[in-house]
Formats: structure tokens, sequence, C-alpha cells
């Protein structure tokens, strides 16, 4: 999903002016005939008033645009060059409560695919192709990120190492360096008033979601809440990634099951994002055991609305 570029927004300058100048000339005569009369008085000449000039309208500044990157990878043929098609994520909740930039994009070759995930002075970049059986992965991370600020971009120039990963790699090749910028443009996080009770197979769900991102989406799929943030399993910070469509919720836990609604559930979209009061089942529950519910009410103000 590629963000959407809208043109910049420009103001209009207009500035007033008015001037003023007056003179005035005096002159006077008198006497008689038989009188002489001394030559006049020289008339003062007239005194030019100074321009007045308006102090001019500011003008307004632009409004930013989309959050946008211009990123390059060196590595294999197919991978190297520009990142394309790229959905950029600003202020992306981790577990330990910070928040980093995610980029999701692909090299050269669509059939390739490149996660990015940006925080301060460390950049990991998941290489991968495929899906299920075909799924291959290789993942690297480099340490050359400055400017770097989770709410308004970062500057990359780095060299990629390889780290260790569960996933086959395949045919794929190996990726050398990562380089450009990130821009986070006009988005912002969005807030949250859900509350996510009930349990689940590592713990009791219990309170709300902090740190936390959302976006309304809008896409051939129609209108959405997508929200991500850090809820408490247990004693256990874990991501919550929860999707919100007109009657429909779900929420898919790090590790810990994915929920979706059950004939209960209310989920509404509003002007500025969703309301929530739901019933969520585990749809993957463990072998021989029954499935567990939560519940997931309250409201989402989307920071950003994004489309594709």
């Amino acid at each position: 999903m590629a963000p959407r570029r809208i043109p910049r927004g420009a103001g209009n300058r207009r500035v007033f002016a008015l001037s003023l100048a007056a003179g005035l000339l005096l002159s006077a005569c008198s006497g008689s005939a038989a009188t002489p009369t001394p030559a006049p008085s020289p008339s003062p000449a007239p005194t030019p008033t100074a321009s007045l000039t308006a102090a001019p309208i500011a003008t307004p500044v632009p409004t930013k645009g989309p959050a946008s990157e211009s990123l390059g990878v060196v590595g294999p043929a197919g991978a190297t060059g520009g990142v394309t098609n790229a959905a950029v994520r600003c202020n992306f909740p981790a577990a330990d409560g910070s928040t980093y930039i995610n980029v999701i994009g692909q090299p050269v070759d669509p059939n390739l695919s490149v996660y990015i995930n940006v925080s301060a002075g460390l950049v990991n970049v998941r290489f991968d192709s495929g899906s299920g059986a075909t799924y291959v992965e290789r993942d690297f991370t480099g340490t050359g990120v400055t400017n770097f600020d989770a709410a308004k971009g970062a500057t990359i120039d780095t060299k990629l190492a390889e780290v260790g990963t569960s996933g086959a790699p395949g045919s794929l090749g190996v990726l050398t360096s990562l380089s450009g910028t990130i821009d986070c443009g006009n988005q912002l996080p969005g807030s949250s008033t859900l509350l996510l009770s009930g349990a689940t197979p590592k713990g009791a769900l219990g309170g709300g979601l902090s740190p936390v991102n959302a976006e309304c989406v809008t896409n051939t799929f129609g209108k959405s809440v997508s929200l991500i943030g850090v809820a408490q399993v247990g004693s256990t910070p874990t991501l919550a990634v929860i999707s919100i469509s007109p009657g429909t919720a779900s929420v898919s836990l790090s590790g810990d099951g994915f929920f979706r609604n059950t004939a209960t559930a209310v989920a509404t979209l509003t002007p500025t994002g969703a309301h929530v009061d739901a019933d969520l089942v585990d749809q993957n529950p463990a072998k021989g055991t029954k499935a567990t519910t939560i519940h997931m009410s309250g409201d989402v103000t989307c920071g950003t609305t994004t489309g594709s």
C-alpha cells in the first residue's frame, strides 16, 4: 500500500499600500496704488508627506505532505536500487515503550520486499520473497542512522551485516548497504481509550494501550481503522495489532493469539476514528483447548488518514 502524495498547499501574499501627499501655497498682496508695497515673501515649498505602507500579511505556512522516503539498497540483481511502493509509518510503538519508524516497500523486482525498522542509531532490514511454503527471508542490521526522531524522520547511510534467522534464505542474495532519508511529513500518532480484558493463553489482559498509533485507512476494501499499541498481558508488555471496520474488529497479540469478533460485536466508524464494544474469540486455540474470549471497548481517534 503506497502512501498517497498530496500536492503541497501554498498561501497567497497580498500587500496593501496607501500614499498620502499634501501641499499648501500661500501668497498675499495688499496696499494702494499710492503706497508702494514690499515684495511678497516667497511661499514655503510644499512639504511632502511620507508614504504610509501597511505591513504585509504573513504568508501561511504550507501544510506538510504525507510521510515519504527516499531510500536505496545495494545487493543482488533485482534488489539494488530505490525502494518503491513504500508505506511509511512513524511513531511505531515497540513493546519496550519506545517508538520507531517502519517502512515496507519493494526493491526493483516487485517479487521482493524489504521491511525496514529505524530507531536511534540502529536499522534492521528484513529482505524476503514469496508466501506460505515458498516464503524465504534474510535479515540484516546496521548502525549508520543519524538525525533520528520517530515523529519527524531519519537519515540512513550504513553498511549492512547479516543476522541469523530461523527462516530459510532460499536463493535470496545478500544486501550490503542502505542509504537515504525518511520524512514523517504530517503523520501524527492519534490516541485511544480502548480497554482490553479477558484471558489469553499467556495471561490476563488488562488496561489500555500505550504507546499507540492509529490511522484511518481508505482502500479498495472500504474504510477501516488500523491501530498498533502495547497491551499488558499479565506483567508482560505485548504488541497488539488491531483492525476495526463497520461491524468487525480483530486483535492480534504478538505470540499470544488472534482474536476476532463474534455475533455480539459492535464496531462503528466515526468521522475521526472508531467506537468499539466487542467480544473477540481466539481463532487459533491450542489443540484440545477451549477458545478464550477477550473484550475490547472504547474509542480511537486517528492521527493520520491514508489511502491506497
